[in-house]
């Protein structure tokens, strides 16, 4: 009976001195593969996060026991076949590298419903709609005149008639309008029996206050500009010079900056580019000079673009051009990058990553400081064209923390998912009224759209426990490897 306790002992003795060792090996992300001349074996794990969450998880025909989020470790190094499935929701497919002792993360798979749910908003029929980025309300279009402007705060889920009965600018025809980002106010330009006027239309919760600027403008503007958050003062390019307008004091503030082929606004600033093709801030009482060094490269490609050109500010030293032709430039490599037909953009500030786009193509460039030090970035260089089958694009979105990109292709609205291990993947999401405009916003993770009949509807694109949570914070488990393709 005492030989026989020794055995067992031993047994057990020998099996721990052998399990442990691979217990712990197998914590810290090793295996042991007896038999195959490979010996103890590296491994890499996949990280998945889905939105919304709760989706199975499938390697192969092999179902894992957790749900997303999750964390799949131990995986020897090679290509998985990773399948997402919620119930009511497409299902989502990727075959995912893994690497030796580095993380695969997908933290941002946005899985979308087999069938949307439209909700309907505001009945309708509406011609159109106009976004004002950066705040919570957008116009809805009802006819030619300013009476048939609605206001919708989509935050508050409600609607108002644009002018009250009693307004003085009943019957006015609207013939332009202009925005900027972050700003509750819009220029609109109507034609009255009287003539023509420039009316300064301020939004808010309560009520809509519209004040007559016509004695600033004695000439049709060729361009305005004004800050988002700045409500006073308007900045008016006419026959190569800057003009100041103090809505408030209506003072006229004549060439303040001369010799201009082109501006744009930041941070209380002024960025002017002159007719010599030198590159100025100044003050908004233009003064104050101080001048960017002179870039030859950059210098060449500004005088092959003929015209007025928009200055945007995408950091404190990156700034980008944009010509009449839809040229677009920046003061850094790769200079000029665009040298036609582009029609908007986005600038993702979290990432320093571009979205632009022409009529049948989408684009990205990275202009973040990471990139420019790495120097990956050439001059002359093209934006990599994620898409390059469409027929009239004319919108464009970042959606979910930059990892999606949603875009209006004529009457048809479409998401790509970018973040992949292979070719982005094309979703076609619905169908909106003929000739009428999108607005997307990150913040309650909603689309907004004219039906095909005209009524206000939205769709729910971004689960809203996953808006509570950004910003993301920083991976630290590993790099995550991207490479977008052509579509």
């Amino acid at each position: 009976m005492l030989v026989l306790r020794k055995i067992v002992f031993y047994f057990f003795v020998i099996i721990y001195l052998i399990l442990c060792p691979l217990t712990i090996l197998y914590a810290l992300g090793y295996l042991f593969r007896p038999g195959t001349g490979e010996g103890i074996v590296k491994t890499g794990l996949i990280d998945l996060s889905t939105a919304p969450p709760g989706a199975s998880v499938y390697i192969g025909k092999s179902r894992y026991t957790e749900k997303t989020p999750t964390t799949l470790r131990s995986l020897l190094p090679g290509e998985y076949p990773v399948k997402l499935i919620l119930k009511h929701h497409i299902p989502w497919t990727q075959t995912v590298p893994v690497e030796a002792e580095k993380a695969t993360v997908l933290e941002k798979i946005l899985l979308l419903p087999t069938a949307f749910k439209h909700e309907e908003l505001l009945s309708g029929p509406f011609q159109d709609l106009i976004p004002l980025p950066g705040n919570h309300f957008f116009l809805l279009v009802q006819g030619p005149d300013l009476e048939d402007l609605y206001v919708y705060d989509w935050k508050e889920q409600k609607g108002r008639p644009l002018l009250s009965s009693d307004s003085p600018f009943q019957g006015a025809k609207v013939l332009s309008h202009m925005t900027v980002e972050e700003s509750p106010a819009l220029l609109v330009r109507v034609e009255l029996k009287r003539g023509e006027k420039f009316l300064w239309v301020t939004l808010s919760n309560e009520e809509t206050v519209i004040e007559d600027l016509t004695s600033l403008f004695p000439e049709k503007p060729l361009w305005i500009e004004w800050e988002g958050r700045d409500r006073n003062q308007l900045f008016v390019f006419q026959r190569g010079s800057l003009n100041r307008l103090e809505i408030v004091s209506k003072a006229i503030y004549p060439k303040i900056v001369s010799s201009v082929r082109g501006y744009g606004l930041a941070n209380k600033a002024i960025y002017v580019l002159r007719n010599d093709n030198t590159f100025e801030r100044v003050d908004q009482a233009g003064k104050g000079t101080e001048r960017f060094p002179q870039n030859p490269s950059l210098s060449d490609s500004l005088s092959s673009v003929r015209g007025f050109l928009k200055i945007k500010s995408l950091s404190s030293d990156t700034f980008l051009f944009w010509g009449e032709r839809g040229e677009l430039l920046l003061n850094r490599p790769p200079y000029q990058f665009v040298r036609s037909g582009v029609t908007g953009f986005e600038i993702f500030p979290q990432t320093g990553r571009l979205l632009l786009w022409q009529k049948n193509r989408l684009g990205i460039l990275d202009v973040s400081e990471e990139r420019q030090r790495e120097e990956k970035i050439q001059e002359g260089q093209e934006p990599l064209w994620i898409f390059r089958k469409g027929d009239k694009i004319e919108q464009a979105f970042w959606v979910y923390d930059g990892s999606h990109i949603l875009f209006r292709d004529r009457e048809g609205v479409f998401l790509i998912e970018l973040e992949t291990y292979g070719k982005p993947k094309l979703y076609a999401l619905l169908r909106v009224r003929k000739n009428s405009a999108i607005f997307y916003s990150e913040e309650s993770g909603k689309l907004y759209f004219l039906s095909v009949e005209g009524d206000l509807s939205s769709v729910e694109l971004l689960p809203r426990e996953k808006i509570l949570q950004f910003p993301f914070p920083e991976r630290k488990e590993g790099k995550k490897k991207s490479e977008i393709q052509k579509l």
